[in-house]
């Protein structure tokens, strides 16, 4: 169930996380800035000026004593001045003793500030940053993905937009990486398979109770869809709720047909209202409510012959089928092997009587998965029931928890 869905979109979820996980946290960043502000500090690059400018009195002086003997008769005023470069000598030894001081003095000042800074950073910013020029490619991989698993094509570009949302953008910590990103394509599923308000038909089949007339549910779809398992698998339901329910076999076309419909009947304990073949669907469906109001039965299944959308005299018929009887709930059941061409099924059926919820049969054989994404997002028509095998208890409610864990389970 859901295998290929299950796969793909484990494969998107696994390759992301090792791309965000290989990029480098965002941590060194304020540690450069911290050394930048350090810069400013180092940038004094005076201290070589005035060792120059201590070095230019060295030479003056030498000068000045070779030129003594030359000059004699003025050098008179010059010998005083000469216990002037002795005080530059006392200079030379503090000039570079000066620049070393102030800088060790505002190292240790920075040191500490520069650290708790550090500290404090790395850690609010231990983290990634999804962008969307890193993950184009693997968006575009898991689009392709989820057309191969039966997702239809507005649905794909509707979930790959949402989960660009969702993600670019978004800072992740390092060490939840695949966490974060599990969760946000989890979102995304979920939004898409709750786009409609779910049904509750025993709920529904309770409420119509208390106001003393049968609950009718006509139930429609093509040809070896499941249909008359589907209702079998329903009237065990309510009847195990505590209802009674009544069965029409209205499918006077198919072979063996009205056989399959009592079988179920006997097996059950319900009663089933039938015809000849070849009979009128609506008169038997209308014999069937008449009887439930007769006899107080709680609920009426209408089973109905399957029919392609492209047929317009079956489509007729089934519009003639939903004058007659006039049900409170019309249900489309359908196969989820049949790939993108069971939304054009329900679209057709839903223009013709409008459709008001979804069984979709054989999920236990569907390999892919994506006709539940599709369905729900495409018809924005709730799914009442899946089934999942051949027995009467293999009719699960449509919960879109459920689907999304078994998708996105490990």
């Amino acid at each position: 169930m859901f295998d290929l869905l299950k796969k793909k979109i484990s494969s998107f979820v696994s390759s992301l996380t090792k791309k965000e996980e290989e990029k480098p946290v965002e941590q060194p960043q304020p540690v450069q800035a911290a050394v930048a502000e350090e810069k400013p500090v180092e940038a004094p690059k005076a201290v070589p000026t005035p060792v120059e400018e201590s070095k230019a009195p060295k030479e003056e002086r030498k000068q000045a004593i070779v030129s003594e003997p030359v000059e004699a008769p003025k050098a008179v005023e010059k010998p005083r001045e000469l216990p002037t470069p002795k005080p530059v000598q006392e200079i030379k030894k503090p000039v570079p003793d000066v620049p070393p001081a102030p800088k060790e003095e505002k190292q240790r000042e920075l040191a500490p500030k520069l650290g708790i800074l550090t500290k404090l950073k790395s850690v609010f910013t231990n983290e990634i940053t999804i962008s969307d020029k890193e993950t184009e490619e693997l968006f575009g991989e898991l689009e392709i993905a989820l057309l191969e698993s039966d997702v239809t094509f507005d649905t794909a570009q509707f979930l790959v937009t949402d989960l660009k949302r969702r993600l670019v953008g978004k800072k992740v910590h390092k060490d939840r990486v695949q966490d974060e990103i599990r969760a946000e394509v989890g979102a995304a599923l979920l939004q898409t398979l709750s786009s409609a308000k779910p049904v509750d038909v025993v709920e529904l089949v309770r409420v119509r109770k208390k106001e003393g007339s049968p609950f009718v549910i006509l139930f429609v779809g093509p040809n070896g869809a499941g249909k008359t398992t589907t209702i079998a698998k329903v009237a065990y339901l309510l009847k195990n709720s505590g209802f009674t329910p009544v069965i029409s076999a209205s499918d006077t076309f198919r072979a063996a047909a009205l056989e399959q419909a009592i079988h179920h009947g006997e097996k059950l304990g319900v009663r089933v209202i039938r015809q000849s073949y070849g009979a009128d669907p609506a008169a038997v469906a209308f014999d069937a409510v008449s009887h439930a109001k007769s006899v107080g039965a709680d609920c009426v299944l209408i089973d109905t012959a399957g029919r392609q959308e492209t047929n317009v005299n079956l489509v007729k018929e089934m519009e003639k089928i939903n004058r007659v009887v006039k049900p409170d709930l019309k249900v489309f059941v359908g196969e989820a092997v049949s790939g993108n061409a069971l939304v054009e099924q329900v679209k057709k059926f839903h223009e013709a009587i409008g459709i008001d919820a979804l069984v979709l049969t054989k999920l236990d054989c569907d390999a892919k998965g994506g006709n539940s994404l599709s369905i729900a997002y495409e018809t924005k028509l709730p799914v009442m029931f899946l089934g999942t095998g051949q027995s009467y208890d293999e009719l699960i409610p449509f919960n879109p928890d459920y689907i999304v864990q078994k998708v996105l389970a490990a």
